[in-house]
């Protein structure tokens, strides 16, 4: 996956979003321990869109796995939270 989206732009989109947003940022293990998952859901829920780059999660230069991603934790259970509800 190329993370660099041909230049500086998504980075520096990236860098606006841990900077204007006061939500925690946090590794796949942790996102799964806050919000009460496995780790193959969390994934799941990333794959199918349920969580989208930028808002959901980030990837950074010398991101190598899914497991190097970084889960902005508050809208992650607001979303999560929101399709569970959807859903039921």
């Amino acid at each position: 996956m190329d993370t660099t989206g041909g230049g500086g732009n998504l980075r520096m989109y990236y860098i606006q979003c841990l900077m204007t947003n006061n939500s925690e940022w946090v590794t796949a293990r942790k996102a799964t321990q806050i919000l009460g998952i496995e780790k193959k859901t969390l994934f799941k829920y990333r794959d199918d869109g349920t969580l989208r780059l930028g808002p959901h999660y980030l990837a950074f230069e010398n991101c190598y796995s899914r497991d190097d991603y970084k889960y902005n934790i508050e809208e992650s259970k607001r979303r999560i939270t929101k399709e569970k509800s959807s859903s039921s």
